[in-house]
């Protein structure tokens, strides 16, 4: 059995910092969030492999050829597919980061994770068909996996723990730029010439980028390297923390597991509750339709009536969540991840009921005219589908706003904090392996709902999706705050 985890306050983990110069802690505050910022260039490739749906699918509206001139066919379970297959392939990328990061440490395995998905990428570019794309896509999958565990993990571990909700949030924003420059590059490039961009990044990152960054300290101090990592916390920290008090403090929060085995202390009554309580949230997360909206806005529009150009696609997909991205910033250190969960699924409850009526009752006035009863007057029949196609126009916008607010209330919390979570409910002894369980729960769940969501909307119709969609973002209120512990300002080992 593991002991219950102590409760630290920030003054006891970094020291008494009332002293400290006002621009001597923004320094090293900003050296924090450029270190984050450049572990996560990653996350950025991420983000354009995560968009990359929505630039093949705008492609091969107006040229499905490919680099050698081959033709491009897809059915609706291989675009599905798309994008579900990348978090198919994060399941084993979760499952060898989680043994990795252990092993190697934090920067070697930010290295090492983008590997396949170099493959990845230049499969992509090279790709003849739709089989070759969906192998190609499952190896950036696997790359996607690693990184979110790798690059999370860092970021948890190298800002002071007053900060950490905020400068954690460049990961996020990372990726949000990477999803609009993706989309932004497809209005100009090819899908192929897309891809060869994110294979010269991704060189770039595990070449020249990660090679600079110094190891987390947290992790050099329970391997037992304490000058290596007292060097690296004088840098983080500055001079007017306790280094050595830091040191012991972090030692301390990694012996209350008395277990032999690392992934054996997750069986312990305490470790298995906070895993159950994420893998809830993380369902949560999957079928309040977030990676539904993120991979498939498109489509999601096309279906609800409304043709979507290119121009638009980029404002959703890139300045409404980086929008709701800096209002996480603003949030998250200061009324906590509980509430930042409440304020970002609550809007999404509402958006979602309307966006399903506006659907449901428009389906139901064009299938109510749709034959012409027999004996009817034609001119009358034709002056009802004018009338229903001006009401039509007149409310076109709503699915659009509907969809702008989903996609801003999301990344208020829900679409990232799951992911933070399972990161900062675990001490570091068993950080990776936690987050490795969790994590490949939240994966199987995204890629369950991601493929799932063309057989969702012909069995529960597209309304019936959009209400389930609210329903579980209802109840994922009630349970953030029955449920889950709050861990902004807490000390996280």
């Amino acid at each position: 059995m593991s002991k219950p985890r102590p409760s630290f306050s920030v003054t006891e983990l970094c020291g008494d910092k009332s002293e400290e110069p006002s621009n001597e802690r923004r320094r090293r505050q900003a050296v924090q969030m450029l270190m984050v910022m450049a572990a996560s260039v990653s996350y950025f490739v991420m983000g354009m492999s995560l968009s990359f749906p929505n630039v093949l699918a705008s492609d091969l509206l107006s040229d499905n050829t490919t680099l050698f001139n081959t033709q491009l066919q897809f059915q609706d379970w291989q675009l599905d597919m798309m994008g579900s297959i990348v978090t198919i392939g994060s399941v084993p990328g979760f499952l060898l980061a989680g043994w990795m990061l252990g092993r190697l440490g934090r920067r070697w395995s930010m290295a090492i994770s983008v590997v396949p998905g170099l493959m990845g990428w230049a499969a992509i570019a090279l790709s003849l068909n739709a089989t070759m794309l969906i192998v190609a896509r499952f190896l950036d999958g696997v790359t996607c996996g690693m990184v979110t565990l790798a690059v999370i993990t860092y970021a948890t571990e190298i800002p002071d723990t007053s900060h950490r909700g905020s400068i954690g949030t460049i990961v996020i924003l990372m990726f949000l730029i990477g999803t609009g420059i993706g989309v932004s590059l497809g209005i100009f490039l090819t899908w192929y010439q897309v891809a060869f961009i994110n294979v010269g990044i991704l060189l770039l990152y595990t070449t020249a980028i990660v090679p600079c960054l110094p190891e987390s300290p947290t992790f050099l101090a329970v391997v037992d390297k304490d000058k290596a990592a007292l060097k690296v916390l004088a840098g983080l920290r500055g001079n007017y923390a306790d280094l050595d008090a830091e040191i012991k403090l972090l030692k301390q929060l990694n012996r209350v597991t008395d277990a032999t085995s690392r992934w054996g202390a997750l069986l312990s009554a305490e470790n298995l509750k906070r895993i159950l309580l994420l893998s809830c949230l993380f369902f949560i997360q999957s079928f309040s339709g977030t990676a539904v909206v993120r991979v498939n806005a498109t489509r999601i529009l096309e279906a609800s009536g409304v043709n979507l150009n290119r121009d638009i696609s980029t404002t959703i997909l890139m300045v409404v969540p980086i929008c709701g991205v800096f209002v996480l910033t603003s949030l998250t250190d200061r009324i906590g991840r509980r509430l930042c969960l409440v304020v970002s699924m609550a809007p999404m409850v509402l958006a979602y009921c309307v966006l399903g009526c506006y659907v449901f009752l428009n389906s139901y006035e064009v299938t109510a005219v749709s034959v012409v009863p027999l004996g009817s007057n034609y001119s009358s029949y034709s002056q009802s589908i004018q009338r229903i196609e001006s009401e039509e126009n007149e409310w076109s916008w709503l699915p659009l706003a509907c969809l702008l607010v989903c996609i801003f209330a999301m990344n208020i919390g829900i679409e990232s904090l799951p992911w933070h979570l399972s990161s900062e409910l675990f001490p570091t002894t068993i950080r990776s392996q936690a987050m490795s369980v969790c994590t490949v729960v939240g994966s199987v769940f995204a890629a369950a709902a991601l493929q799932l969501y063309s057989p969702m909307q012909d069995f529960l119709t597209p309304a019936g999706l959009y209400w389930t969609y609210a329903g579980v973002s209802f109840l994922g209120i009630g349970f953030t705050l029955l449920t889950l512990p709050e861990t902004a300002r807490q000390a996280v080992g």
